[in-house]
């Protein structure tokens, strides 16, 4: 490889396994911004070794980390941004604490699932959401709602090098233009900055469209599953399906029965009586049916966060 005296074969073959510690992989990307054929071997291995990248690209981003470097915490600067932006006092020693205590900030950082639990703690009201919008943003911002994003940082800022298509940063987004979104990066002084539309939604798109949104109150609550039509399961999760809906039931009885239910043929809240207090098979098809479109939603969602379940042979 010509000009391969900015960096060792070794070290590319480390950065390319996904081996490399900080100083390591700045010292890739500092080769790359005066070696562009350095940039082209680069470019054409990522491509050849992600053979699978729609696949990739069909699964949600649930454990990625929202991290920059060997920093780890732009989410909980983001929460504290938050808190404060609302006037909630907060200790910034004790959630960093408690974050760490309940698993939500890892040495990596934290994963996108855990975002906004601090919030939570602190008593907001706390909801995410994949495949959102910009209109989706907007309604928020004008119900003075805060809203966090999951972005690859380094598609927001043109002058610095992207190597890998991943969610790695956590950002708040304070305000939509038509061409410019306004954002709080706790990792980017000055701290507050217009990102072009085209930039940000190029950022963003890496977290599926990841959104967390703090409501002013419940009514604002909309639900939004997570979109699984087009995860297809195999006749061999067919009876997993089945054995779960089941089990689901046999939760829901044993919990209503140690709260005093008991069967009846019609509900009654004060007697405490429900006429679906009855074995599995003998439930009429259509309550049958809602547990078992439970069972399958948790298969698809399962699979479509990346997650195989194989089973064991005996």
């Amino acid at each position: 490889m010509a000009n391969k005296e900015y960096i060792s074969d070794e070290l590319l073959a480390a950065y390319l396994d996904g081996n490399t510690n900080e100083k390591e992989t700045q010292s890739v990307l500092d080769a790359m911004k005066v070696n562009p054929e350095l940039r082209e071997v680069l470019d054409i291995a990522l491509q050849v070794e992600d053979d699978n990248a729609q696949i990739k690209k069909d699964i949600l981003p649930m454990l990625q980390m929202a991290a920059k470097g060997g920093e780890n915490i732009c989410a909980v600067f983001c929460e504290i941004f938050i808190l404060h932006r609302r006037g909630i006092p907060y200790s910034q020693e004790e959630l960093l604490s408690s974050a760490r205590l309940r698993g939500w900030l890892k040495a990596k950082g934290t994963p996108l699932f855990c975002i906004g639990n601090l919030l939570a703690y602190s008593g907001l009201m706390v909801c995410r959401r994949y495949d959102s919008t910009l209109s989706d943003i907007r309604q928020a911002l004008k119900r003075d709602n805060d809203v966090v994003v999951g972005v690859d940082r380094e598609k927001l800022y043109a002058e610095e090098i992207d190597m890998e298509d991943l969610t790695n940063h956590a950002v708040v987004v304070t305000h939509i233009e038509d061409d410019a979104v306004t954002i709080f990066d706790p990792y980017q002084e000055p701290y507050i900055s217009r990102i072009p539309v085209t930039d940000f939604m190029n950022a963003w798109k890496e977290s599926h469209h990841y959104m967390i949104q703090v409501l002013q109150s419940a009514d604002e609550y909309e639900p939004h599953p997570v979109k699984l039509e087009n995860i297809i399961i195999d006749e061999n999760l067919e009876e997993l399906q089945e054995a779960i809906a089941e089990n689901a039931h046999e939760v829901w009885a044993e919990a209503r029965i140690k709260e005093g239910w008991t069967y009846g043929k019609e509900r009654d809240d004060i007697k405490k009586t429900h006429p679906d207090l009855v074995p599995y098979s003998a439930l009429p098809d259509s309550e049958k049916e809602y547990d078992r479109l439970m069972a399958l939603e948790t298969i698809r969602l399962v699979k479509k966060l990346g997650f195989d379940i194989v089973r064991n042979k005996r």
